[in-house]
């Protein structure tokens, strides 16, 4: 099986942001630890098709985005579909802020407004029993500190046999989910710096602090090994 990760592009950040850091792919391509040249980036936001050789790659990253699933544009349930079906079929699949909520509502859940309000800054959620036991997290702390901007959130959560919440806070609940053996999502952004963030936070003018945070590449990290690499 093939050790390249897939990176579904699912919007792009303030210009400011991307002129600086770059956008939502490069810190993945940044924060993941495999060579640069092993990640391929399709914007699906902006049109791009799905590629038809979706076996070619070891693992599938869905990213964070400024739209909102509750938009509903046609090509977002689509996505949804296919990395529900692609992990069905045997693959790692990793969906992250925006792509933790579309997977969650195609299992079942439904994405509104946070009725906590929105969460900007570096937080500190908590794991569950099944998420200490998790493969992703793995020698982790029962506490984790990450960084984490969203608006919306799984208020109704994911339905489907299956499901398990794996991390949670005050502000949302599920701030992390698993569905069978290859599928992980997470709230939070484990690719993000903590200075890109707090750059975000201003150009946005959203209240917020950041501190730096080592849980956030170590995820990529166990995810990438623990599936990724070993798939």
């Amino acid at each position: 099986m093939s050790t390249k990760v897939l990176v579904l592009k699912t919007g792009t950040t303030h210009p400011d942001l991307v002129a600086r850091d770059g956008d939502y792919d490069a810190w993945f391509v940044r924060s993941l630890p495999c060579p640069p040249e092993d990640v391929t980036v399709v914007p699906v936001y902006d049109g791009a098709p799905l590629p038809q050789n979706p076996e070619a790659y070891g693992g599938i990253i869905l990213t964070g985005s400024p739209l909102s699933v509750r938009d509903e544009a046609p090509w977002m349930r689509a996505l949804g579909e296919w990395a529900v079906a692609r992990a069905e079929a045997g693959q790692p699949v990793l969906g992250v802020c925006f792509g933790h909520q579309l997977i969650g509502e195609v299992l079942g859940g439904r994405v509104e407004p946070n009725p906590n309000g929105r969460e900007a800054g570096t937080v500190e959620v908590q794991l569950t029993a099944e998420g200490a036991a998790d493969p992703l997290f793995e020698g982790f702390p029962a506490q984790l500190v990450v960084q984490a901007t969203h608006n919306d959130a799984l208020v109704i959560p994911p339905s489907a046999p299956g499901v398990r919440r794996l991390a949670g806070n005050g502000n949302t609940p599920w701030q992390a989910f698993a569905w069978g053996n290859n599928l992980r999502a997470v709230q939070f952004h484990p690719e993000l710096a903590d200075t890109s963030l707090q750059t975000l936070l201003d150009l946005r003018g959203w209240e917020g602090s950041t501190r730096p945070s080592p849980h956030g590449e170590a995820l990529l990290r166990a995810w990438y090994q623990r599936w990724v690499a070993k798939a």
